[in-house]
C-alpha cells in the first residue's frame, strides 16, 4: 500500500506544478488586458479634460448700477475664446 501512495504522489507532482503556471498565465493575460482597457479609459478622459480647458470662455457682461457715471454696461470679451486648432507637433527627422 505504501509503495503505492508513493507512486501516486511521485506521479501527481509535477500536474500541480503544471496546474500553476497555467492559472498565473491567464491572470498575467487578465491583468494585462484590464490595464490596457483602463489605459485607453483614462487617456480618453484626460482628452475630455483638456477639451474643456481649451473651451473655456471667461467673458462677462454686467448691467452697470445707476450711480456709475459711465452710464453703459460693463463686458469684457475673452480674446481666445474663437475656436482653438489643435495638432500634434510635426513630427522631426533625427540625423546623425
Amino acid at each position: 500500500m505504501r509503495t503505492v501512495l508513493t507512486h501516486l504522489w511521485h506521479r501527481d507532482a509535477g500536474l500541480l506544478t503544471f496546474e500553476w503556471i497555467l492559472l498565473i498565465t491567464l491572470v498575467v493575460l487578465g491583468v494585462v488586458g484590464g490595464l490596457s482597457a483602463v489605459r485607453d479609459s483614462v487617456i480618453d478622459e484626460l482628452g475630455d479634460v483638456a477639451d474643456a480647458v481649451i473651451n473655456v470662455d471667461q467673458s462677462w457682461t454686467m448691467e452697470a448700477p445707476d450711480c456709475y457715471p459711465g452710464g453703459s454696461d460693463l463686458s469684457y470679451t475673452d480674446p481666445s475664446s474663437g475656436p482653438v486648432e489643435r495638432r500634434r507637433p510635426a513630427a522631426s527627422v533625427i540625423s546623425q
